[in-house]
C-alpha cells in the first residue's frame, strides 16, 4: 500500500469514525458515493442492508441517548484501480445504553470490516462496508488466555515450555 493511499484512507477513516461517535448522519452520508444506487452495508448485528432506502433506515434510529466510542486500527488497503480502494481494518465498539436491563454497564468488542471505496471529485467515499465479528470461539479463547495467572506463565517458561 502506498504511503498516500495509507495516509488519505486513515484520513477517512477518522473522519467517519469520529461521525459515528458523534452520531452524525449527515457527515456520514456525506463519506458515502450518494451516487451509488447500489450500495451495501452490513453491521454486524443485523441483516445485510442494500440500496439506500435500508442503509437510511438503519442510521435513522435514535441513538441520541446512547454513549458510544468506536475507534479502529490496523489499516491494510490495495488501491484497485485509479478510482477504487480496497480497505481492510480492525475496530472496536464500545457503548453505554442508559437504564437497559440486559446491559446495565458499558459493553463492547472487536469487529473487522471490509470497505470498498470510490474516488470521487478527489475524494473518497464508500460505496460497500462489511462488519465480520471474531467467532464467539476466538473470543471466548483469547478471554481464557487473558485470565491465566502470571506465574503459571513465568513456571511455563522456566521449564522450557515456549508457545
Amino acid at each position: 500500500m502506498s504511503h498516500d493511499l495509507h495516509a488519505e484512507l486513515s484520513g477517512w477513516l477518522d473522519c467517519y469514525f469520529e461521525a459515528w461517535n458523534r452520531y452524525d448522519v449527515e457527515r456520514m452520508k456525506a463519506l458515502w458515493d450518494l451516487g451509488e444506487p447500489d450500495v451495501t452495508y452490513v453491521a454486524e448485528e443485523c441483516q445485510p442492508f442494500h440500496g439506500w432506502d435500508a442503509i437510511f433506515s438503519y442510521w435513522g434510529v435514535d441513538r441520541s441517548a446512547l454513549e458510544r466510542l468506536l475507534t479502529w486500527h490496523s489499516l491494510h488497503a490495495v488501491q484497485a484501480a485509479d478510482d477504487c480502494a480496497i480497505a481492510f481494518f480492525h475496530a472496536n465498539w464500545s457503548t453505554y445504553i442508559p437504564g437497559n436491563r440486559l446491559y446495565p454497564k458499558p459493553f463492547g468488542g472487536p469487529v473487522r470490516i471490509t470497505i470498498v471505496l470510490r474516488r470521487k471529485t478527489g475524494a473518497w467515499h464508500a460505496i460497500h462496508y462489511a462488519e465480520a465479528p471474531e467467532a464467539s470461539l476466538i473470543q471466548l479463547r483469547r478471554a481464557h488466555e487473558a485470565a491465566v495467572d502470571p506465574r503459571l506463565h513465568e513456571r511455563l517458561a522456566a521449564n522450557g515450555v515456549r508457545y
